[in-house]
């Protein structure tokens, strides 16, 4: 169903892009700045580390009822490795969606 393809990949979307920016924001302040490491910090990476996957399978899921190109799908896939990009990218997928509805 489209509708429940679309919630899934919204959802991780929005969980990893926000989780991306919220570490990369505690990354530079403790590279860059100096601050302490936060004690949640290596977990965190590694929750990330354990979404990011579910986050491929969701754009791979969507691209499959989508028909997205093989490039189109992987340039999508990893937006989730780019602070912000899945935000904008999810935005420009929800287009699509609504266009086809």
């Amino acid at each position: 169903n489209l509708a429940k393809q679309w919630m899934f990949y919204r959802i991780m979307a929005l969980v990893v892009g926000t989780v991306l920016a919220v570490l990369t924001f505690f990354l530079i302040s403790v590279r860059v700045i100096g601050n302490p490491e936060p004690s949640f910090y290596a977990l965190a990476w590694m929750a990330h580390g354990y979404l990011f996957p579910i986050y491929v399978v969701a754009t791979f899921m969507l691209s499959t009822k989508l028909k997205w190109s093989f490039s189109k799908t992987i340039l999508i896939m990893l937006a989730g490795t780019v602070p912000l990009m899945s935000f904008f990218t999810e935005r420009r997928v929800a287009k699509e969606v609504v266009d086809l509805n």
